[in-house]
């Protein structure tokens, strides 16, 4: 289905997305102490793991399935990597910037959307649009059905997490 750099990049998704969660994993319960007058939601680390796992299981399902070219949560396997990638990957870190300019201190994972988020979204995007994989129509979409979608899907996790573990 694939080429090796597409196939590479898709691998890279796994990854790269549980590097910056441990950053968050790591750092969430005492900032979310520390915020608790702005932040109405009480999570504890070992929650956000489990949350974390969640979502990193279904990413990792979802990237397995495209590689190997079948369709997963009725996307196709571009459809998914779009929504992943320029989807919920970037928009998450656009995200880590807006909550860094808001809260004028360090927010969990605002290292690791320089260090690893953005690199590896621009590198993604750079070798869609050589490619002509990919428009500015659509990757505007998926950032914005991503930018949208992220908070719903984190949240969920967390509510499981939460009725899971107490």
């Amino acid at each position: 289905m694939f080429d090796t750099k597409m196939t590479r990049f898709i691998w890279l998704f796994p990854i790269f997305f549980l590097i910056h969660d441990i950053e968050e994993i790591l750092t969430i319960e005492g900032f979310i102490k520390e915020h608790s007058n702005i932040i109405p939601v009480q999570i504890n680390t070992f929650q956000f793991m489990f949350a974390f796992i969640l979502l990193w299981i279904v990413a990792l399902i979802g990237c397995y399935y495209s590689v190997n070219g079948k369709r997963f949560l009725g996307m196709s396997p571009l459809t998914l990597f779009y929504f992943l990638v320029p989807g919920i990957f970037l928009a998450n870190g656009l995200g880590h910037v807006m909550q860094f300019v808001f809260f004028h201190s360090y927010v969990p994972g605002i290292m690791t959307t320089f260090m690893v988020i953005f690199p590896y979204c621009y590198f993604v995007l750079r070798y869609l649009f050589k490619g002509h994989w990919i428009t500015i129509k659509q990757l505007l979409f998926y950032f914005w059905i991503g930018f949208v979608l992220q908070g719903p899907l984190a949240l969920g996790a967390i509510l499981i997490a939460k009725l899971l573990i107490h």
